[in-house]
C-alpha cells in the first residue's frame, strides 16, 4: 500500500467526507455470529447468464482479482466467514456484505429506488420491484451506482475512455494522463461495502495497518480503494440505504479525482471537497456532511438546502475568499461552513464554465512529485497559474466573478 488518502477529524460525527473514524471497539467476530444471514451461492437475478450479466455491465462475479498485494479470495479470507458477493464491472471491483434492507418509507429513498428499479426492469428480463433489498440486490444496486457516478464524472470533465490510451506517447509529449486505463490508473477502483464495522474493521486493519470502523478511502500501488460499512450509519442515526448511498458517492469522487492523471492527490482541496458534496447533494442533501454546521434536525431546521445560505454567505460579504480556499492544505483548514462555499465553486466552474472544465481539470490535476515542505507552495502557485491560463483571472478577479454569479443563481 502507498501514499494514504487526505483526510481529518471534527468535533462532530460527520458524513463519510470527512472520514471521522471512530476508535475500534471491542466487537465480536462477525463470523462467529449465528445471526449472520445467507446469501444465495448463485445471482438470483441473472442465474449467472452471461447475457443477462452482460446487460447489466458486470464483466464478472466470484473469484476475481482485487490489487496487487491480494484477490478476492484474500479479501474474503480477511473479512473472517462473512458472507461476500463481489461483482466486477467496467471500472469498478465491488465487493458487498451488505445484508437484506427493508426501506423504511422515506419518500425521497423510496423515489430514488423506484427510479433504479425501473432501470433495472428495461435490462432484467422478469424483474419486479421487491418489497425487501436481498443481498444480491443491494450488490447490484451499488455497482449501477458506481458507474453511474463514473459516467457523470467524465461527462462532468468532458473525459473520454481514448484519454487514456497510447499513455507512453502522451507522457513524451507533456501530457502525462497517468499509467493507465482507469482515468490514469492501472487497476479497476475497489470498494468494499460491509453490513458490519467489525468486518471493515478486520480489513482495514490487516490491509492498511489502522484501527478504523467507519470508512477509509486510501490508494494501492496500482489504483484507489474505498472501504465503508452500514452499521456505522446506523449507529448514528442514518438508518437508510440512501444515507449510505449518498456517502458512498461522495467518498467514490474524490477517489476518480486523485486517480485522475495518477495525480497523486495534486487537486485542490476546495475542488476534492466540492466536488463530493456536488455529486452527493444529487442524491440527497439531506445526508451530506451534517449540513455544514447544522443540528441534524433536517425537517425543522432545512439546513441542509445550501443555496440560500451561500447566498446570504456572498450578499453579507462574508464568504471565504478564492485566495484562502486555494490555500486550504488538508480537511482541518475547512470550516464547516466553507464547505457550502467548496460545493458552489465547484458548482460555478461544472455549470457557467462547464466549457472549460476540462481543461482546467488537466492544469490543476498536473502531478507535482515533490513531497517536502515546499509542495503546498508548489501545489498554490499551480493553482495560479491554471486560473490565469485557462480563465486569465487572479483569486481576487474569482471572488468578483463567483460572487456575482451566486448573487444571480442563489436568489432567494
Amino acid at each position: 500500500m502507498k501514499d494514504r488518502t487526505q483526510g481529518g477529524r471534527r468535533t462532530s460525527w460527520a458524513a463519510l467526507l470527512t472520514f471521522l473514524a471512530l476508535v475500534l471497539a471491542s466487537t465480536p467476530a462477525r463470523a462467529q455470529d449465528t445471526s449472520l444471514e445467507e446469501f444465495e451461492e448463485v445471482d438470483p437475478y441473472t442465474k449467472g447468464d452471461p447475457a443477462a450479466l452482460e446487460r447489466l455491465g458486470i464483466v464478472r462475479t466470484g473469484s476475481m482479482p482485487w490489487t496487487e498485494t491480494h484477490t478476492s479470495d484474500g479479501v474474503r479470507e480477511t473479512l473472517g466467514g462473512v458472507p461476500v458477493i463481489f461483482l466486477e464491472t467496467a471500472h469498478f471491483r465491488i465487493a458487498s456484505t451488505l445484508e437484506s434492507y427493508k426501506p423504511k418509507g422515506d419518500a425521497i429513498e423510496k423515489e430514488l429506488l423506484e427510479a433504479e428499479f425501473a432501470a433495472l426492469k428495461k435490462r432484467l428480463r422478469g424483474f419486479k420491484a421487491p418489497t425487501k433489498l436481498d443481498p444480491w440486490l443491494r450488490a447490484h444496486l451499488y455497482a449501477q451506482r458506481c458507474e453511474r457516478l463514473y459516467a457523470d464524472f467524465t461527462r462532468a470533465f468532458g473525459l473520454k475512455e481514448e484519454d487514456f490510451l497510447s499513455l507512453e506517447a502522451k507522457a513524451k509529449e507533456g501530457r502525462s494522463m497517468g499509467q493507465g486505463p482507469y482515468l490514469g490508473q492501472k487497476n479497476k477502483y475497489t470498494v468494499l461495502v460491509t453490513e458490519s464495522t467489525s468486518a471493515m474493521s478486520r480489513y482495514l486493519k490487516s490491509h492498511f495497518q489502522v484501527e478504523l470502523e467507519y470508512s477509509y478511502r486510501a490508494q494501492w500501488p496500482d489504483g484507489y480503494f474505498l472501504g465503508i460499512n452500514f452499521e456505522a450509519f446506523r449507529q448514528n442515526g442514518r438508518e437508510f440505504d440512501v444515507c449510505l448511498h449518498t456517502a458512498l458517492i461522495g467518498a467514490l469522487a474524490q477517489n476518480l479525482l486523485d486517480g485522475y492523471r495518477d495525480s497523486r492527490q495534486a487537486p485542490p482541496n476546495w475542488l476534492r471537497y466540492g466536488l463530493a458534496h456536488w455529486f452527493a447533494r444529487k442524491i440527497d442533501t439531506r445526508w451530506n456532511q451534517w449540513n455544514a454546521g447544522g443540528t441534524g434536525d433536517l425537517e425543522a431546521e432545512k439546513l441542509h438546502i445550501w443555496e440560500p445560505r451561500v447566498y446570504g454567505l456572498v450578499k453579507n460579504e462574508a464568504c471565504t475568499s478564492w485566495a484562502k480556499m486555494m490555500g486550504w492544505k488538508g480537511y482541518e483548514d475547512i470550516q464547516p461552513r466553507e464547505h457550502m462555499i467548496a460545493w458552489a465553486a465547484v458548482d460555478w466552474m461544472l455549470t457557467a464554465r462547464a466549457d472549460t472544465a476540462r481543461t482546467l481539470l488537466f492544469e490543476l490535476a498536473e502531478p507535482v512529485n515533490d513531497y517536502g515542505p515546499e509542495r503546498p507552495a508548489k501545489l498554490l502557485a499551480q493553482q495560479e497559474r491554471a486560473f490565469q491560463k485557462i480563465w486569465n483571472q487572479t483569486p481576487a478577479e474569482l471572488d468578483k466573478a463567483f460572487g456575482a454569479w451566486v448573487l444571480k443563481t442563489y436568489r432567494k
